[in-house]
Formats: structure tokens, C-alpha cells, sequence
């Protein structure tokens, strides 16, 4: 009970700051050796959440907490921390943590070793959203500038080696993907739909509110609004 309450407040302390990422970030004449990891070399908002790893606590299933310095790398979707050598370490055993608190924000283990960003928090659903950084195209250059090669995405992966001495445009899309939670099963939130699976006696009351709202649903504003407007009416009308 005090662990809703913990994060149901830090849900409403953030709620105010709420951060869209749906963007392009454009790196010109990157310089890729042999043996360089791609993530090393971009910019950190081309790849972390937030701009340094930061003070944070783990919060396991079993009720043992562990503070940290972490940071959420989206272009590999893992929870990393930083040890005392200052070396950066993916944590290895997700699915043994319940949730993690950085900066105010929560982040709710999904899958993998993925992590998504807590929304919002009730008895009948949560609302996450999964930030993940793809790389959309990678154009090679030669000696004097000219492209020589555009590489499809599917061909470029974050450990990826490179010739030596190649100059390279690297373009990164940062996607949201929205999520319900609802009996510890995910669902990408695709439209209105997805809403309606999980609260089916509401179907009008809820169809009418989403149009009334104007409510995109790649929007995490709208998104929350709609989430907490479905939670009130189920319990309303119970």
C-alpha cells in the first residue's frame, strides 16, 4: 500500500513536466572506427532519457531497495547503472524488480529488459509509455563529403563495427509507444479500441469523451486524460 501511494505522488509531482518524444535527431560526419559502439559516439539525448545518470532507487519484488546512479538507454531499451569504476552495466535480472524511481519518474519493468516510463497507476489499468530510439537511415561518405552508401535500418545495430575512418550522417527517430497494463499483460495502445477492450460496459460513455476531447492517441497528455477519465467512470458506476 505505501509503494501505490509512493508512486501514485510521484505520478502527480511529475505530472506537470510530461515530456512528448516523437523526434528526429540528425548527427553529421560522425567518425566511426573499428571497435567504436554507436552509442558511445552520439549525443546522450540521441540515447539516454535523461542527461546523466542520475541518483535512483531499485525496488524489488522481494522488498529489498538499492540506490544507484541510473539512466534508461532507449536505443538498446535496457535499465543501465553506473558501478564504482565508472563503468556503465545493464541491469541484469528485470524481472525480478518491481519498479524503479529516477528523478520523480517511474519506470514499470514490460518485458525483456525493457522498462517503460509509469503514467499513471490504478486498481484496473496503468498507462506506460516505452521510449526506444530507432536509427531511420545511416548515409557514408567519402573522402570529400559525396554519399556513398545509405544503410536500411535493419542493417544497423548498436554494436555494429564500421571501416575505419568512415564519415557518416546518422539519423535517429525517438518513438513513444503507449501501453495499457491490465492483469499483468501489455497492449499497444493502437486507438480507441484498446480502451474499450479493457472497459467494455463503458463503450459510449467513452467513445463520446474521445471525441468531445479531440484525443490523439499518440499524445501522452490526451493519453492520460483518457486513462484517468475511464478508471473514475468504472468506479462511478460500479
Amino acid at each position: 500500500m505505501k509503494n501505490i501511494i509512493l508512486i501514485t505522488t510521484l505520478l502527480l509531482f511529475s505530472a506537470g513536466n510530461i515530456c512528448v518524444a516523437q523526434e528526429k535527431i540528425k548527427v553529421e560526419n560522425v567518425n566511426v572506427n573499428n571497435d567504436d559502439d554507436i552509442a558511445d559516439i552520439l549525443p546522450r539525448n540521441a540515447v539516454y532519457i535523461f542527461p546523466d545518470f542520475m541518483e535512483g532507487k531499485v525496488f524489488f519484488k522481494n522488498g529489498t531497495v538499492t540506490s544507484a546512479n541510473l539512466n534508461y538507454n532507449t536505443l538498446t531499451e535496457e535499465m543501465q547503472f553506473v558501478d564504482d569504476k565508472e563503468n556503465i552495466l545493464t541491469i541484469s535480472n528485470p524481472q525480478d524488480i518491481d519498479y524503479v524511481i529516477i528523478d520523480a519518474k517511474v519506470f514499470y519493468y514490460v518485458s525483456g529488459k525493457k522498462f517503460g516510463e509509469l503514467l499513471t497507476i490504478n486498481d484496473e489499468v496503468k498507462l506506460v509509455v516505452k521510449r526506444k530510439t530507432k536509427i531511420s537511415d545511416v548515409l557514408a561518405k567519402g573522402a570529400y563529403g559525396q554519399v556513398n552508401t545509405t544503410f536500411s535500418v535493419t542493417s544497423v545495430v548498436p554494436t555494429r563495427q564500421y571501416d575505419i575512418g568512415i564519415l557518416r550522417d546518422l539519423t535517429f527517430n525517438i518513438i513513444d509507444e503507449f501501453l495499457l497494463e491490465q492483469n499483468e499483460k501489455f497492449s499497444k495502445i493502437t486507438g480507441i479500441k484498446s480502451f474499450l477492450k479493457i472497459f467494455p460496459k463503458y463503450k459510449d460513455d467513452i467513445s463520446k469523451f474521445a471525441e468531445s476531447n479531440n484525443i490523439n492517441f499518440k499524445n501522452e497528455k490526451d493519453l492520460i486524460k483518457l486513462t484517468n477519465y475511464c478508471t473514475q467512470l468504472s468506479l462511478v458506476k460500479k
